[in-house]
């Protein structure tokens, strides 16, 4: 039977997503949940994709990522909306998959030049995000070595070089790039080794 949000029991992609204010209300509404019950302190970040479909009410698929103290992991929600109900919402699932992120991979993991214009800005958007989430004030000086996957979009392993005041650091970087929503995503920023030089 058709409806207007297409064919029930169709999944459909949820127009405006992931800058929709209703579904980053229902991904909050799922880290809240998570929390209470898992006795977890995730804290929201950002909607990376939505899906919904048409059944008693609107079941959304929604893919976000969630700080856990300073990691921030992707995790896969379904939320069912039923409106005309007391408790309107429901959380059916909420579950990591930043870790299993390799698991859907369409591709291995493969070398890529690191000297290109493109690996060179995605390590300095890379450390200036770390700067901004972590109120740090590092200084980018270069990838030293990259590597690429295909996941939905590309995930890109980096390996860079930073400055923290005078001394140089390497540090290893994940960043999750999908053109088509005009998204990247800061995953994982941590220290690889400290020296001053290579």
């Amino acid at each position: 039977m058709a409806t207007a949000n297409g064919i029930a029991g169709g999944i459909t992609n949820v127009p405006g997503a992931p800058n929709n204010v209703e579904i980053e209300h229902l991904a909050r509404f799922a880290v809240d949940y998570y929390n209470k019950n898992e006795n977890a302190v995730l804290e929201f970040v950002t909607v990376i994709s939505a899906k919904k479909q048409v059944v008693s009410g609107v079941l959304y698929y929604i893919t976000l990522m969630a700080k856990d103290g300073e990691t921030k992991n992707v995790y896969e929600t379904k939320v069912w909306v039923r409106e005309w109900l007391k408790s309107k919402k429901e959380v059916l699932d909420f579950k990591l998959v930043d870790d299993s992120i390799r698991e859907v991979i369409e591709g291995g993991v493969n070398d890529v030049p690191a000297d290109t214009p493109h690996i060179q800005n995605l390590g300095r958007f890379a450390v200036d995000q770390y700067n901004k989430d972590q109120n740090a004030n590092l200084e980018f000086v270069r990838v030293i070595h990259a590597q690429e996957q295909i996941v939905e979009g590309f995930l890109y392993y980096l390996t860079l070089e930073a400055k923290d005041g005078e001394s140089k650091n390497v540090y290893e970087a994940k960043v999750w790039e999908r053109s088509w929503i005009n998204s990247t995503l800061l995953v994982e920023f941590k220290l690889k080794l400290v020296n001053d030089a290579l």
